[in-house]
């Protein structure tokens, strides 16, 4: 029996990871399933001091458990207690990145991120975009960028390169309408380009200089 290892192994994972681990759900499995292991071991040690209790043959007085097992009674209780702590601690970590990256990534989810995510943390990205464009659109300052970055940039207008394909054209305040062809290089207004550098489609080149 182990006690507690599959809660730290799931830990462990996070500890080692860059970002975010592929879901480990066989290792969330085994943490519940040892939790529901030490339960029945604690299930029968606490109807066992019940019975003790209740034997009409020590007098009526309440004894508690027995002696030798109290310190398993202590250690089963322990390790359901760690195992529950490192599961809550498991997805909340998860979860926090995962609103972090909803904000870095105005709301896409990246490919690469799909592939290590559980499909209710998929879910959860999901309800959780639609819940902040929802929100950002019936506040008095629907009319505000929510998905720009939090922080003064330190220049006006970026370099970028396009990587990717079928962008079309993008309507920018200073400089008017410009066509978005895969490998083109262009110097346009942060502003309008941000969410596009956010979600992969540009890439902003070094050397920029401030408009």
């Amino acid at each position: 029996m182990n006690y507690g290892q599959r809660g730290r192994e799931l830990l462990q994972d996070l500890k080692r990871s860059d970002w975010l681990p592929s879901y480990n759900e066989d290792g969330v499995r085994a943490a519940l399933q040892e939790i529901n292991s030490h339960t029945e071991e604690l299930t029968v040690l606490v109807r066992a001091a019940n019975r003790a209790s209740n034997d009409p043959t020590n007098g009526g007085a309440p004894s508690g458990p027995a002696v030798e097992n109290r310190p398993s009674l202590i250690l089963h209780d322990a390790s359901i207690r760690r195992n529950k702590r490192c599961l809550l601690a498991y997805h909340a970590y998860r979860i926090d990145k995962l609103r972090a990256l909803r904000w870095e990534m105005a709301g896409t989810l990246p490919d690469p991120a799909k592939f290590v995510l559980g499909e209710a943390e998929v879910d959860f990205f999901t309800e959780y975009d639609r819940l902040v464009a929802g929100h950002a659109s019936r506040t008095p300052l629907a009319a505000l960028d929510w998905n720009a970055d939090q922080n003064p940039p330190e220049e006006n207008f970026v370099q970028v390169r396009v990587v990717q394909g079928g962008l079309g054209n993008v309507e920018t305040e200073m400089c008017g309408q410009v066509e978005l062809e895969k490998g083109s290089t262009h110097y346009l207004p942060r502003g309008d380009v941000e969410h596009l550098i956010r979600s992969g489609a540009v890439v902003q080149l070094g050397g920029e200089e401030t408009f």
